[in-house]
């Protein structure tokens, strides 16, 4: 869901490609064809913008389902946990701090 969001904020923030004939006009002015076209990707891109979010908001970002079993099976002593892994990560982390 995370890359979804950032692809289209990508997409609402890139710069419009230009063509040939916008980069020949030299007084500074758009052509209002070329102007209407960016209002118009800039609108379209806002409402995909909300439509997504109104879709996100209707299901929760997070599955209690499996958070409340993970949960469970901590609780019960059956969660397996692998300690070479959590061990070897920790150094990890610890070297990568230290800058070595």
């Amino acid at each position: 869901m995370v890359d979804f969001i950032k692809h289209n904020l990508r997409q609402m923030s890139a710069p419009a490609p230009q063509s040939a004939s916008h980069a020949s006009n030299r007084t500074g002015a758009a052509p209002v064809a070329a102007v209407t076209d960016v209002a118009k990707s800039v609108d379209d891109g806002q409402l995909s913008l909300k439509a997504s979010v109104s879709k996100m908001s209707e299901t929760p970002p997070i599955d209690m389902e499996a958070v409340n079993r993970i949960k469970q099976a901590i609780a019960n002593g059956e969660y397996p946990i692998n300690l070479g892994l959590v061990s070897e990560r920790l150094m990890e982390s610890y070297f990568e701090m230290k800058g070595e």
